[in-house]
């Protein structure tokens, strides 16, 4: 049985590691405020201004551009983008991603595809570098610090692999923010943009609801935002997985917390059980001491 003196140190580290996690705790909340905030508005002007490109592709009718569905010749590899943590101490957060990612690339191998990852995060990069999978990209310590630039960056790399390095389709893998309680891996096609005509009908109805002009035509303007909508989707992405990571953290450290907490209780409880079987066991022998000394 441990002694008293070795349940007391127990306690004592268990309370320092409980000051350390509500310490995370505050500090993934203030993160989480910071990002919460850019990440649901820039979810608005993300969906608004997909609405409005598709809205201006449907009017733009034919468009030949080789980022569209059907505009170029396709090979057999998929690239998949995938944005995890560069740190641990987040539960299940990383450990979602390897599932999803693990899952999907095994369904594309066995359709016949090669696959190829382009990493952003330190946890996907040590996962799959002692894995047998193509990495043809791996970004490390961005995801704490990160701008519409390098968001810009990655899309830019992309495009330029979907046009010049063969490659059939782009996926991408983030953590869609939905609570703090919630956060779910989102797998979602990157390239090639699905591009739909209208019937006449449809472009009919589409004209009379939404009576602007467009300059200096429709197909121009079109195939000028094709980047700047993979640059808001790889943005989007990388602020709804910092969002989330900042959420998982938070609700980690919070249940670390209360463990620690339970466990103090325990052991404390223990500690004064066996302090109060030694003052017993010490008052025994007193009595017995005095017995003898009485019947001597």
């Amino acid at each position: 049985m441990a002694s008293l003196k070795d349940i007391k140190r127990q306690i004592t580290a268990v309370k320092q590691t409980q000051k350390l996690t509500k310490a995370m705790n505050m500090v993934a909340a203030a993160k989480l405020r910071a990002t919460q905030g850019r990440t649901e508005s820039f979810r608005a002007y993300a969906e608004e201004h997909h609405r409005l490109v598709a809205e201006i592709g449907r009017r733009a009718g034919e468009v030949n551009h080789p980022l569209l569905t059907g505009k170029k010749e396709s090979g057999n590899k998929i690239e998949i983008l995938a944005f995890s943590s560069d740190r641990g101490l987040c539960g299940s957060f990383n450990t979602n991603l390897f599932h999803v990612l693990d899952k999907k690339i095994m369904n594309l191998r066995e359709a016949g595809n090669e696959v190829s990852l382009f990493l952003v995060g330190r946890k996907l990069k040590e996962y799959y570098q002692r894995r047998k999978v193509e990495v043809s990209h791996a970004m490390t310590g961005v995801m704490g610090n990160f701008d519409y630039l390098l968001a810009q960056e990655i899309a830019e790399q992309l495009v330029g692999d979907f046009m010049h390095g063969g490659l059939k389709e782009v996926w991408l893998l983030t953590t869609r923010f939905h609570s703090v309680a919630r956060q779910t891996p989102e797998l979602v096609p990157f390239l090639p943009l699905n591009h739909e005509i209208p019937e006449a009908s449809d472009d009919a109805e589409f004209t009379g609801a939404n009576d602007f002009l467009v300059e200096p035509d429709a197909t121009t303007l079109f195939e000028r935002l094709i980047p700047r909508s993979l640059t808001i989707m790889v943005y989007q992405a990388m602020l709804e997985s910092a969002t989330s990571e900042n959420a998982a953290r938070m609700q980690a450290m919070d249940n670390a917390s209360k463990n620690c907490k339970e466990i103090t209780e325990n052991l404390t409880l223990i500690y004064n059980k066996i302090r109060q079987a030694s003052v017993t066991n010490e008052l025994l022998d007193i009595v017995n001491g005095s017995e003898a000394l009485a019947a001597a």
